[in-house]
């Protein structure tokens, strides 16, 4: 098996003698090629560019000695892999349909002829689908294929475009760099417009109490309320401890506020109304029987005092069924905001929960002050109307001083808001314009010819190649001995032709 075996092997000599033969198979399709491919490069459709850089710069509202201090801030350079993802994400984003949509739209190029007809052709095969929606996929569709999205430094992107009209290149990039400045900073805009949304409306339901308050007083200004002592209790004693309570409530109605305010702050994508939900009918027949039970707790504050068994009961319904309304308050809450998440839910609970302790204890200390101010009028056997007068300007003078608190509050982050949207505005700059473009980029001729070359000598090899396989002719020695199974004896040297004549003298 060894011994049949046979290594053919080819030297450069042998590869040189086959180009020497089969020159012209070579260099014709070669030259044909290059000058097919040259040629046909002058009937492709020219492409031009146009690009446009945007520059987005990082917030940061710490200076660089503070930032280098903060653990995780010394470098804020992204990785190769985060640069990566960032270009992805923000290349995915501007090719966005609603990105293009939107170029569509502010260009008019939903009315090219073109696209229609591509669009009336392909309802043919769709006909579910309406033509309009055809003609923006068309569009979108071309658009993707000629928009470009690079990096050209870590925050600086370049937005190109390609088209056969270096004018509607231009055109392109310029407006989809507008677009994406336009949609980023509409989209960081947005949570600072609903953050003052909420503030305004909060500021008109403090504004609503001021004017509640003023309204009792006016209103109760012409009332008078007269009544006799139990000659049984001590009077003097109870107001002292009805004093007490009143200021206790207002602390905690004070602090109510203020911790509902920092509440409010977490839900700040919330409206008014998304808040606003129905607790059933349990959880207002358990406010009502609060509010009777309130009343008959500031009458008995009147008579007896705090360790008496009887305010005790009082107080401890009061606090039983305040805990059943917040228990009915969780229900709903996790029922109506489900797709809320849990952080989201414990503060729109913690929220409602604080607004029902806060009308309990605006009912107790409405109900505290009654009747504060009956045990001061049969003492004093004076008008009710005048000592009542001076609570319900306490109450007024209370709820002006929240109202103003909270107005400056507001204030303060309206500027703080306004600052927040400057930064916004000059976060997103086109540094430098989309530009005419002057030469095409497409179709590269030398490119081309090159390839076509190449081509060429691919396709000229081949045909050498093919044509020496299919060639029965001996060349060498060993060949005819192979074939004929026999040894040479001799060869005859081919001889060259003489190129001229030889003069013999």
């Amino acid at each position: 098996m060894a011994e049949n075996a046979k290594i053919t092997t080819l030297d450069i000599k042998d590869v040189l003698a086959i180009v020497r033969r089969r020159k012209w198979l070579i260099i014709l399709p070669l030259i044909l090629v290059t000058l097919v491919a040259f040629g046909g490069s002058y009937f492709l459709t020219k492409q031009y560019r146009s690009s446009t850089m945007v520059l987005t710069e990082q917030t940061r509202y710490l200076s660089k000695q503070l930032q280098a201090m903060v653990p995780g801030m010394e470098d804020n350079r992204y990785s190769d892999a985060q640069q990566r993802s960032r270009l992805i994400a923000i290349h995915n984003e501007i090719i966005s349909t609603t990105y293009l949509s939107r170029l569509i739209d502010e260009l008019g190029m939903a009315d090219d002829p073109v696209l229609q007809r591509q669009a009336q052709k392909m309802h043919r095969s769709h006909p579910d689908i309406p033509v309009e929606n055809l003609v923006y996929h068309i569009a979108i569709q071309n658009l993707r294929e000629s928009i470009g999205v690079d990096f050209n430094g870590e925050n600086i992107i370049e937005i190109s475009a390609e088209s056969s009209d270096p004018e509607q290149a231009m055109t392109i990039a310029t407006k989809l760099a507008e677009i994406f400045k336009d949609e980023r900073l509409k989209s960081e805009l947005s949570s600072v417009r609903g953050a003052l949304d909420f503030s305004d409306e909060q500021l008109s339901i403090y504004r609503a109490n001021l004017d509640e308050a003023e309204r009792k007083k006016a209103d109760f200004s012409a009332r008078f309320i007269q009544n006799k002592l139990d000659e049984s209790i001590s009077a003097e004693s109870n107001i002292h401890a009805i004093t007490a309570d009143i200021d206790n409530l207002k602390l905690m109605i004070e602090d109510n506020i203020n911790e509902q305010t920092s509440v409010r702050s977490q839900l700040s994508e919330y409206k008014k109304s998304d808040l606003d939900i129905d607790l059933g009918s349990r959880y207002a027949e358990l406010k009502t029987t609060i509010f009777s039970e309130t009343e008959r707790l500031a009458s008995l504050m009147s008579k007896y005092t705090w360790s008496d068994p009887k305010v005790l009961n009082a107080n401890l319904k009061i606090n039983n069924q305040l805990q059943d309304m917040e228990a009915i308050v969780e229900d709903q809450v996790d029922s109506k905001f489900t797709r809320s998440s849990a952080n989201d839910r414990n503060a729109i609970t913690r929220l409602l929960v604080l607004q029902t302790r806060e009308t309990v204890l605006r009912k107790k200390l409405d109900n505290f002050e009654v009747s504060l101010s009956t045990l001061r009028n049969r003492i004093a056997q004076q008008p009710q109307i005048e000592i009542q007068m001076r609570n319900l300007e306490n109450e007024v003078a209370s709820a002006r001083e929240i109202f103003e608190k909270f107005k400056n509050q507001v204030t303060g982050s309206e500027i703080s808001q306004s600052l927040m949207r400057g930064e916004a505005g000059s976060k997103y700059r086109i540094i430098e314009p989309a530009s005419m473009p002057m030469a095409p980029v497409k179709p590269n001729r030398v490119k081309i010819t090159v390839l076509g070359g190449i081509l060429g000598l691919v396709i000229g090899g081949a045909a050498a190649l093919l044509a020496e396989l299919l060639d029965n002719s001996f060349r060498k020695v060993e060949e005819v001995e192979e074939f004929l199974g026999a040894t040479v004896l001799a060869t005859i040297p081919g001889i060259d032709a003489i190129k001229g004549k030889v003069k013999v003298r």
